[in-house]
């Protein structure tokens, strides 16, 4: 009498699965060539983490060198010596700005050299460039960055593009809701709303400012363009 076929559980098939896979991995690693792959493979792994370590060294090297050189190049900035502070002093060992911003831009102290370089720029009426360098800012200081988005709104009101002004004046403000220059900016962007007579983005951003900022100094100046909101 035939006998019918024994069903396979579940638990046997795994066992079988994990024996043939096994079995299939042992034969695979056997072979000298697959061998040689992995070690290179390996060999590959090894100087990439040996590279990036490297690097981040470098990093941080090259971003301690940039802080020491831009805090000698701030005091010239702080006396309103632009030019002196984007040229550098050879005599006094100071290192302009232009040289921290081409040699240490990839650092976040070469970043906020960029910042202060737009800054000179603009105090000099170089407003391509200060624009140019306000919009290469890529840095992760908050703070800079809202900075530099509010210069490029300073450039295009001096442009005569007055509607990018506010726009950006208002894009400065989304960077972070603590930052203490919010409110300045956000009074700018209505008081260039006001002059274009656009009420609606007027009224809208008088609107934030007193619920955001209710104390701000601004919120008093900004009633003098009340007419041009409220009508």
């Amino acid at each position: 009498m035939l006998q019918g076929r024994r069903k396979i559980t579940h638990k046997e098939l795994k066992k079988d699965k994990l024996v043939t896979t096994y079995f299939q991995v042992r034969s695979w690693f056997d072979n000298p060539e697959n061998r040689k792959k992995i070690g290179i493979a390996a060999g590959i792994v090894a100087v990439l983490v040996i590279f990036v370590f490297i690097y981040i060294s470098n990093q941080k090297t090259k971003n301690e060198e940039a802080e020491t050189k831009l805090s000698g190049v701030i005091s010239l900035y702080q006396q309103g010596k632009y030019q002196e502070a984007i040229n550098g002093d050879q005599a006094a060992g100071i290192t302009g700005l232009n040289e921290i911003v081409a040699n240490y831009g990839g650092t976040k102290a070469g970043q906020t050299a960029k910042f202060f370089l737009a800054n000179c720029q603009y105090s000099l009426k170089d407003y391509d460039n200060a624009l140019k360098n306000y919009e290469d800012y890529s840095g992760d200081n908050e703070l800079v960055k809202a900075s530099c988005i509010s210069g490029m709104a300073a450039v295009y009101e001096i442009k005569g593009d007055l509607k990018k002004s506010a726009e950006y004046y208002e894009k400065s403000v989304n960077v972070n809701k603590n930052l203490v220059i919010n409110q300045e900016n956000l009074f700018n962007a209505l008081r260039i709303y006001a002059q274009l007579n656009d009420k609606e983005s007027a009224s809208r951003i008088y609107k934030q400012l007193k619920e955001e900022y209710p104390k701000s100094k601004y919120v008093n100046e900004a009633k003098r363009f009340e007419p041009v909101f409220k009508n």
